[in-house]
């Protein structure tokens, strides 16, 4: 009998679940309590931070689902301090800072976590973790992004695990370091404090329920816990066929070069048990893409939590059933010195979208109907950042990290469209800042920020839309901006002939005197209304941005499901009214047509959807790929398109680059659409092969 199949003998679960339930308030006790105690929008705002608490062998009993990727990172930081750090050098009251990814495995250098042991008497029972994005860690990069750094040493300020709390008290040597390496040292050491007074509130809390179960009862529960957990995943995982499962993702300009750098997963399914092995994807590279192995475990982690067990509690058990495999030195596992402060939105959010494609079509396969209710086409998952490094009007250089990026759409379900403006699937609590906010803390003034219209993938199901937005320097002369997008030319797919949602940008309109618009009484509409709009490259380091000057970003949408003419013609009048795509797409996409009042013409949209099958059924005769519910494949029709082009004519968009293509799959008898793939041909790839 293995250890999932064992069951507790005498023992109350609902007294178990309580006491899980409690152990989980706690860690988001500690959110709430940085939430209030940090002026910084980062955390105060977009809820960008994590928190979790450990037993003392360094496994997860607790996690607050603020951001599931840091399920690796947390792990790595607690086993890590209790490989290097003597026994009797931890006492209560003691506190280590970590944000190194090539020891404690941070996600990247400006997510600094605090990580405290926790004692019952003299005895280590137990580890809390705090962690939270800086504005600032020290580097040649205002703010920490370094898409020039060739190498790691001239991205941040390391700490692999350092002492910064000695039995209760803030080591001065510590602080003083800190703040003599950082822009802005008021702000970051306040955030430093507030993920300190998180865990302070983690020991106060943890010993109250101590008090209350005592030691015995808690190390009993804990491991109850984590083995049911494991249980339900190992049965969930039993649902899936069985086989070996490859796809791909690409990582998109690594700041020095516009290359590709594959990210490539093989799942193989045996079981109760699943492999997740990114053995083949590329050597890890001289730019910033690459992430750490913790990074590239909290991320393949994360579609299993949200879709194959979202109703279980995030704790080891979970994680243990899944193994895991990324070779040293490669974007997956990145090795010393090559750099990686956009790792974990690069290769990370990279790995996190593969695992969402197979784990799709596993799911769709399965002979469990919940999992199969809860299959989910890839969300956006990219996070285009950008920094703004100018003064303010005191004069004070600061830099401005803007949390819009978290705005992507989320992938639709069978069930429902995508959510609009989602983030990132990792992200089940995620947030963007108030435009009052940022407008009070940096030196901006924002034009529009609203729905990034037709943004979303084309489906049965639509993907949800992603964001628009612009700004302008605002009692400043004018500073630095540095842009980077993780997904600008490959976007992400749908499921079951769903299309692609549209892929992420900034834009730039020199002179366009919107300061001077502004205070004629006009307010601009459009980037177009402004000037000659300059598109950025994914990775823009070091544009000059004066007043008057404006920046927009765009972000993209999540993968749509199903036939996008099968859609409900009433709920694509719906979305024409909302504004969420044009009349022009309800026809070309969606094969709807309205008449001038915006209402559903039946007969010609019947007469429309006959001939886009008409059409489909005219494509080249092809052989659809297996899947895991058709593994010997079917006769199809396939048409092949560029990516760009082919996006733009169904109202969506994405950086054209030749050799990324929409592989569009019908059925030769009906015309359904049954599959459409995001192809990337060798002859693209042009690094990391």
């Amino acid at each position: 009998m293995t250890r999932s199949d064992q069951r507790p003998a005498g023992v109350d679960l609902v007294d178990v679940e309580i006491f899980s339930r409690a152990l989980q308030n706690i860690a988001h006790e500690m959110g709430v309590v940085m939430m209030r105690t940090s002026g910084n929008p980062v955390i105060a705002e977009a809820v960008d931070f994590s928190t979790f608490i450990a037993d003392d062998q360094g496994e997860i009993v607790a996690y607050a689902g603020y951001i599931t990727l840091y399920v690796g990172p947390a792990r790595a930081a607690v086993r890590h301090l209790m490989q290097v750090i003597p026994r009797d050098e931890i006492h209560p009251g003691d506190a280590f800072i970590c944000n190194d990814p090539y020891t404690t495995g941070a996600s990247h250098p400006p997510d600094i976590a605090i990580v405290r042991p926790l004692f019952v008497g003299d005895e280590l029972v137990a580890w809390c973790w705090a962690e939270s994005h800086m504005y600032d860690v020290g580097g040649m990069a205002p703010g920490g992004f370094a898409p020039m750094a060739l190498e790691c040493y001239g991205e941040a300020l390391r700490f692999p695990g350092i002492k910064i709390v000695d039995r209760g008290r803030v080591i001065e040597d510590v602080r003083r370091l800190i703040e003599t390496n950082v822009r802005i040292p008021t702000m970051v050491f306040n955030d430093i404090r507030c993920l300190i007074a998180a865990c302070n509130v983690c020991d106060d809390r943890f010993d109250e329920l101590i008090g209350r179960y005592g030691l015995e009862t808690y190390r009993r529960y804990v491991e109850i816990g984590k083995d049911l957990a494991e249980a339900a995943m190992r049965r969930r995982i039993a649902s899936l066929p069985d086989g070996t499962f490859e796809a791909d993702e690409y990582i998109e300009h690594n700041g020095h070069t516009n290359d590709l750098y594959r990210v490539h997963c093989a799942a193989t399914v045996h079981g109760d048990r699943l492999t997740l092995d990114f053995t083949g994807s590329s050597p890890q590279t001289n730019g910033f893409v690459n992430c750490s192995y913790a990074t590239t475990v909290g991320a393949a982690m994360t579609p299993l939590l949200m879709s194959l067990v979202p109703d279980l509690p995030i704790n080891e058990g979970a994680i243990r059933a899944v193994e895991i495999v990324a070779p040293p030195a490669t974007v997956c596992n990145v090795a010393m010195p090559a750099p990686s402060s956009s790792g974990h939105m690069e290769a990370g959010l990279r790995v996190m979208k593969v695992v969402e494609q197979l784990l799709a079509d596993l799911q769709a396969a399965s002979t469990d109907p919940f999992v199969r209710e809860h299959v989910m086409a890839p969300w956006h998952d990219c996070w285009p950042g950008a920094v703004f490094y100018a003064p303010s009007e005191t004069g004070e250089l600061a830099p401005f990290l803007d949390m819009n990026g978290g705005s992507g759409g989320g992938g639709a379900q069978p069930v429902d469209d995508g959510l609009d403006c989602a983030g990132s699937l990792t992200q089940p609590q995620n947030s963007v800042p108030d435009i009052e906010i940022n407008e009070f803390q940096a030196p901006v003034l924002y034009l529009w920020r609203r729905i990034n219209a037709g943004s979303g993938g084309p489906g049965r199901l639509r993907g949800g839309q992603g964001m628009d937005y612009a700004w302008t320097p605002w009692y400043t002369t004018g500073g630095q901006e540095h842009v980077f997008a993780a997904c600008w030319q490959v976007p992400p797919p749908g499921v079951a002939g769903g299309y692609p949602g549209s892929a992420s940008g900034f834009t730039v309109v020199a002179e366009a005197m919107a300061d001077k618009r502004l205070e004629a009484g006009t307010i601009p509409a459009s980037l177009g209304e402004l000037g000659e709009p300059m598109p950025l490259d994914a990775k823009h380091v070091g544009i000059t941005v004066m007043p008057g000057d404006v920046v927009g970003m765009h972000s993209g949408g999540g993968g749509g499901v199903g036939d996008p003419i099968e859609r409900d013609p009433q709920r694509v009048a719906r979305d024409v009214a909302d504004t969420a795509i044009s009349a022009a797409v309800a026809a070309t996409a969606y094969g709807v047509v309205l008449d001038p009042s915006g209402t559903v013409d039946p007969a010609a949209t019947e007469a429309r959807r006959a001939a886009i099958r008409q059409e489909r059924r005219g494509w080249e005769p092809g052989t659809l790929p297996p899947t895991p519910a058709r593994p010997e494949g079917r006769p199809a029709r396939v048409r092949v398109s560029q990516a760009g082009p082919r996006l733009a004519e169904l109202g969506g968009w994405c950086q054209p680059r030749p050799g990324v293509d929409l592989v569009e799959w019908a059925d030769p008898d009906t015309g359904a659409l049954l599959r459409v793939d995001v192809s990337v041909t060798e002859e693209a790839v042009d690094a990391g092969r």
